[in-house]
């Protein structure tokens, strides 16, 4: 009997999204209470005779498997390389096959006794996806010392990848006494029952921050931290190692050179939040295995490169989780440390066009990597709820960026620096959209900038002086290369006539925008029209606030949230800082 299908919402406006004829995507998902859910699709282009989904499928989480093929055509035709990915489905007996014609209409199928029966699918909505699903996230560190040889890194990794297969290694879910045991004991699970599932066990380590209980919540992933144990490499494990093998090193030896580095392994998997404890088991063993063949691959990779095959140039690699908004699923990259994102455009090019994203805009550079734990609030204005109405037209920020507002960082800025944490928090988007590499500035850093450009005198550092949207655009070009649109209203009613192009900006920009007029500066992260009554609200990031960072507070009280025209002061003079972004990957 073919499984229950259930397709993401992400996987349906992706393939909806996809213009092009005959071609052909990998399909994958996972199995749970006997249902198959589609969650990511990727495009087949059968480059050198290889199959190109198999190393992609390393750098998704654990349990999402390859389940199918979809092909874009009229015909229902099967031709010989669709078939060969077919073959290659094991998460289920009854691969996954969906046509979509020119008419973009889509016919799922499943391969029942060599034959495809047509069948129905229920669409998920994103929402129930992430209430659903949660995340385990396997973080440590392991030694690898080897002949810096292909041979010997290829030896050394599948060496640790038996022991971890071998049910030796146990596993401890961070802060709590439950840990898991393979094979090799016949303990299983202690700590908990065998019996509970994992959603229980998440909601009952940290009552209080459940989202039941949260009248707002911008973080819809839920991430469970789970560390290895391995008996064999105790002292190795030790906080000694991690703090102190920070560098790797090359040692001569005959007959070869010696690579001797703290390899970290840091790895996801995505399971339903029903699922046993005691079945998680051989969901990290497999997530361990797939971070060691990342690792392994960006290994050999530079020991194939001119110079490096005796090791001396080697770099540690080190690993990154994207999620990017489109795709619904994590992505992992393991790059070699130092290599500046410039150099592997091409790589991130190949992505892009096998994952069907976007080629104007950076997705997978380092600054895009998922933030998993910040002090700071990211994006509060995601725990807005936003109501769809009619005649009204709505242009949001895109993408991530941090709140920057008075007296964090224990820095009193308390009446005078709310342009410059409006900065704060525009850097940020930039940082996070993989713009730029640089750090967010300090007050003090930015005044310097200011001084060093000639447009402050040397007064101005450590002063309490206020700026405007002219210093943010000075400070944006000098220090991350940013171009910046400035636009002037003589007063707070004139803002009106410039929705057109706040709406554009976000459309094509989508980065905040700072306004400053008077002694005040706000930050501006969207726009709604009404067209009907012809007004305009503005989606405001107040810096002014000086409590913590409490999302309730920040969302509650209004210091993220809509404001009418009425917010901005009549007779006061405005200037808005809009800045620009360019194409690139």
């Amino acid at each position: 009997m073919s499984p229950r299908l259930k397709i993401s919402k992400y996987v349906i406006e992706r393939l909806s999204n996809i213009d092009t004829n005959e071609t052909t995507g990998c399909l994958y998902g996972l199995m749970y209470d006997g249902t198959l859910l589609v969650i990511g699709i990727s495009l087949e282009f059968f480059e050198n005779e290889k199959k190109t989904y198999n190393q992609l499928l390393l750098t998704l989480p654990a349990e999402i498997e390859l389940c199918g093929v979809v092909k874009f055509s009229d015909t229902s035709s099967v031709e010989s390389k669709p078939k060969e990915i077919l073959q290659d489905v094991d998460i289920t007996d009854n691969p996954l096959f969906i046509i979509i014609g020119k008419d973009k209409v889509m016919r799922a199928h499943f391969l029942v006794h060599e034959k495809f029966e047509e069948t129905q699918y229920e669409v998920l909505e994103s929402d129930d996806l992430w209430k659903q699903f949660l995340h385990v996230r396997l973080n440590t560190i392991l030694p690898l010392t080897c002949e810096a040889t292909i041979p010997g890194v290829k030896n050394i990794l599948q060496n640790k990848r038996k022991k971890i297969a071998s049910g030796q290694v146990s596993f401890q879910i961070n802060g709590t006494s439950v840990y898991l045991f393979g094979v090799a004991s016949d303990v299983g699970v202690t700590g908990t029952s065998t019996e509970a599932n994992i959603g229980d066990l998440v909601d009952s380590m940290s009552p209080e921050q459940s989202s039941k209980k949260k009248k707002y919540n911008i973080n819809n992933v839920e991430v469970l931290p789970v560390s290895l144990v391995m008996k064999a490499t105790k002292d190795i494990l030790s906080d000694k190692l991690v703090k102190t093998a920070v560098k790797m090193m090359t040692t001569q030896r005959k007959p070869a050179f010696c690579i001797s580095m703290p390899l970290r392994i840091d790895t996801l998997a995505m399971i339903h939040r029903n699922t046993k404890v005691s079945e998680l088991y051989n969901v990290l063993v497999e997530a361990a295995c797939r971070s060691l063949k990342l690792l392994e691959s960006v290994l050999i990779e530079q020991l194939g490169q001119e110079g490096i095959g005796d090791g001396a140039g080697l770099r540690l690699p080190e690993t990154y989780h994207y999620l990017p908004p489109e795709i619904g699923h994590f992505i992992t990259r393991v790059m070699p440390k130092g290599i500046p994102d410039e150099s592997m455009e091409k790589e991130r090019n190949l992505l892009h066009e096998q994952l069907a994203l976007p080629q104007d805009r950076p997705i997978f550079r380092r600054g895009n990597a998922y933030i998993f734990h910040s002090s700071k609030l990211i994006n509060p204005h995601e725990a807005i709820l936003q109501q769809i109405k009619s005649n009204v037209k709505v242009a949001l920020v895109r993408g991530r960026y941090i709140y920057y507002h008075y007296m964090q960082d224990n820095f009193n800025d308390d009446g005078w620096g709310c342009a410059y944490r409006s900065m704060q928090t525009i850097f940020s988007w930039f940082k996070y959209q993989g713009y730029s590499s640089i750090d967010v500035p300090s007050h003090k850093e930015i005044q310097q900038c200011l001084v060093k450009i000639g447009d402050k005198p040397s007064t101005f550092v450590g002063s309490k002086q206020w700026i405007g949207s002219t210093e943010v655009m000075f400070c944006l070009d000098t220090l991350i290369g940013v171009q910046s649109r400035i636009l002037f209203a003589n007063t707070g009613a004139e803002l009106q006539s410039y929705t057109p192009e706040l709406m554009h900006h976000f459309v094509q920009h989508g980065s905040p925008i700072m306004i400053g007029g008077g002694v005040l500066a706000h930050t501006i992260i969207g726009v709604e029209y009404n067209e009907e009554k012809n007004e305009t609200r503005y989606l405001i990031l107040d810096p002014h606030y000086t409590g913590a960072d409490d999302i309730q507070t920040v969302i509650g009280k209004g210091w993220c949230g809509w404001k009418g025209a009425d917010f901005w002061n009549k007779t006061a003079h405005y200037n808005l800082c809009l800045p620009q972004t360019k194409q690139t990957v």
